[in-house]
Protein backbone atom coordinates (compact mmCIF):
# COMPACT_ATOMS: atom_id res chain seq x y z
CA UNK A 1 0.00 0.00 0.00
CA UNK A 2 1.05 3.53 -0.65
CA UNK A 3 0.23 6.69 0.68
CA UNK A 4 -0.53 10.15 -1.20
CA UNK A 5 -1.92 13.41 -1.25
CA UNK A 6 -5.44 14.08 -2.27
CA UNK A 7 -5.51 15.34 -5.99
CA UNK A 8 -8.88 16.49 -6.89
CA UNK A 9 -11.31 18.16 -5.65
CA UNK A 10 -13.48 15.15 -4.36
CA UNK A 11 -10.42 13.26 -3.42
CA UNK A 12 -10.15 16.21 -0.89
CA UNK A 13 -13.25 17.04 0.37
CA UNK A 14 -13.63 12.63 0.80
CA UNK A 15 -10.24 12.70 2.53
CA UNK A 16 -11.41 15.41 5.02
CA UNK A 17 -14.72 14.31 5.81
CA UNK A 18 -14.31 10.90 6.76
CA UNK A 19 -17.62 9.42 8.90
CA UNK A 20 -15.76 6.60 10.76
CA UNK A 21 -13.69 8.46 13.63
CA UNK A 22 -16.96 9.48 14.32
CA UNK A 23 -18.59 6.54 15.38
CA UNK A 24 -17.50 6.05 19.01
CA UNK A 25 -18.86 10.02 20.06
CA UNK A 26 -21.67 8.96 18.24
CA UNK A 27 -22.38 5.62 20.30
CA UNK A 28 -21.28 7.43 23.39
CA UNK A 29 -24.25 9.87 22.53
CA UNK A 30 -26.71 7.59 22.03
CA UNK A 31 -25.89 5.32 25.07
CA UNK A 32 -25.88 8.26 27.56
CA UNK A 33 -27.16 11.01 26.42
CA UNK A 34 -30.42 10.14 23.80
CA UNK A 35 -31.87 6.66 25.34
CA UNK A 36 -32.19 8.71 29.33
CA UNK A 37 -33.35 11.59 27.29
CA UNK A 38 -35.55 9.54 25.78
CA UNK A 39 -36.81 7.23 28.76
CA UNK A 40 -37.36 10.27 30.59
CA UNK A 41 -40.06 11.39 28.41
CA UNK A 42 -43.55 12.22 29.79
CA UNK A 43 -41.52 12.50 33.43
CA UNK A 44 -39.51 14.93 35.56
CA UNK A 45 -36.31 12.42 35.18
CA UNK A 46 -34.74 10.73 37.72
CA UNK A 47 -31.35 11.93 39.56
CA UNK A 48 -29.28 9.14 37.41
CA UNK A 49 -30.73 10.64 34.37
CA UNK A 50 -29.85 14.36 35.79
CA UNK A 51 -25.93 12.95 35.81
CA UNK A 52 -25.81 10.66 32.60
CA UNK A 53 -26.83 13.17 30.37
CA UNK A 54 -24.50 15.68 31.04
CA UNK A 55 -21.57 13.24 31.57
CA UNK A 56 -22.30 11.92 28.52
CA UNK A 57 -22.46 14.81 26.60
CA UNK A 58 -18.68 15.98 27.87
CA UNK A 59 -17.53 12.43 27.13
CA UNK A 60 -19.15 12.49 23.55
CA UNK A 61 -17.98 16.09 23.02
CA UNK A 62 -14.70 15.18 24.14
CA UNK A 63 -14.72 12.05 21.84
CA UNK A 64 -15.71 13.98 18.42
CA UNK A 65 -13.31 16.36 19.51
CA UNK A 66 -10.39 14.38 19.87
CA UNK A 67 -11.83 12.80 16.10
CA UNK A 68 -12.25 15.68 14.36
CA UNK A 69 -8.25 16.31 14.21
CA UNK A 70 -8.12 13.68 11.33
CA UNK A 71 -11.69 14.33 9.81
CA UNK A 72 -14.19 17.02 9.95
CA UNK A 73 -16.92 14.91 9.96
CA UNK A 74 -17.26 14.18 14.10
CA UNK A 75 -17.58 17.87 14.69
CA UNK A 76 -21.14 17.88 11.95
CA UNK A 77 -22.48 14.59 13.61
CA UNK A 78 -22.03 15.78 16.75
CA UNK A 79 -23.47 19.19 16.29
CA UNK A 80 -26.79 17.88 14.42
CA UNK A 81 -26.81 15.64 16.95
CA UNK A 82 -26.56 17.85 19.74
CA UNK A 83 -29.30 20.37 18.68
CA UNK A 84 -31.44 17.10 18.09
CA UNK A 85 -31.24 16.37 22.06
CA UNK A 86 -31.81 19.95 22.73
CA UNK A 87 -35.20 19.29 21.57
CA UNK A 88 -35.71 15.99 23.45
CA UNK A 89 -33.90 17.10 26.59
CA UNK A 90 -36.10 19.79 26.65
CA UNK A 91 -39.61 17.56 26.44
CA UNK A 92 -37.99 15.43 29.37
CA UNK A 93 -38.13 18.66 31.47
CA UNK A 94 -34.17 18.39 32.07
CA UNK A 95 -33.01 20.85 34.48
CA UNK A 96 -31.31 24.41 32.86
CA UNK A 97 -27.86 23.12 33.95
CA UNK A 98 -28.07 20.29 31.88
CA UNK A 99 -28.63 22.33 29.07
CA UNK A 100 -25.70 24.88 29.84
CA UNK A 101 -23.30 21.42 29.54
CA UNK A 102 -25.15 21.32 25.78
CA UNK A 103 -24.49 24.76 24.67
CA UNK A 104 -20.93 24.63 25.91
CA UNK A 105 -20.20 21.39 24.45
CA UNK A 106 -22.11 22.40 20.94
CA UNK A 107 -19.91 25.48 21.19
CA UNK A 108 -16.48 23.78 21.64
CA UNK A 109 -17.39 21.30 19.21
CA UNK A 110 -18.22 24.21 16.71
CA UNK A 111 -15.18 26.03 17.67
CA UNK A 112 -12.83 22.98 17.12
CA UNK A 113 -14.29 22.53 13.51
CA UNK A 114 -13.28 25.75 12.42
CA UNK A 115 -9.95 24.88 14.05
CA UNK A 116 -9.64 21.78 11.84
CA UNK A 117 -10.42 23.95 8.98
CA UNK A 118 -7.48 26.61 9.43
CA UNK A 119 -5.38 23.13 10.10
CA UNK A 120 -6.26 22.01 6.79
CA UNK A 121 -6.12 25.12 5.00
CA UNK A 122 -2.57 25.92 6.35
CA UNK A 123 -1.51 22.16 5.80
CA UNK A 124 -0.93 21.31 9.42
CA UNK A 125 -3.08 18.21 8.93
CA UNK A 126 -2.72 17.00 4.96
CA UNK A 127 -4.90 13.79 4.81
CA UNK A 128 -3.68 11.13 2.88
CA UNK A 129 -5.37 8.10 0.83
CA UNK A 130 -4.05 5.15 0.18
CA UNK A 131 -3.57 3.08 -2.59
CA UNK A 132 -3.19 -0.53 -3.12
CA UNK A 133 -0.05 -1.76 -5.43
CA UNK A 134 -1.73 -4.30 -7.76
CA UNK A 135 0.96 -6.68 -9.37
CA UNK A 136 0.29 -8.79 -12.53
CA UNK A 137 0.90 -12.12 -10.35
CA UNK A 138 -2.12 -11.39 -8.06
CA UNK A 139 -5.93 -11.60 -8.73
Amino acid sequence: MTAREPQSLTEHITANIRPQPAIPAVAVMFLLVLLPALSAQGSDGSDWQFWLVPAGLLASAGLAIAAGFCSLAPHIIWVLLGAWSSNLLARAAFPGWVFAVLYLCLCVTAAMFFVQLWRIRTRRFVPTIREREWSDDED
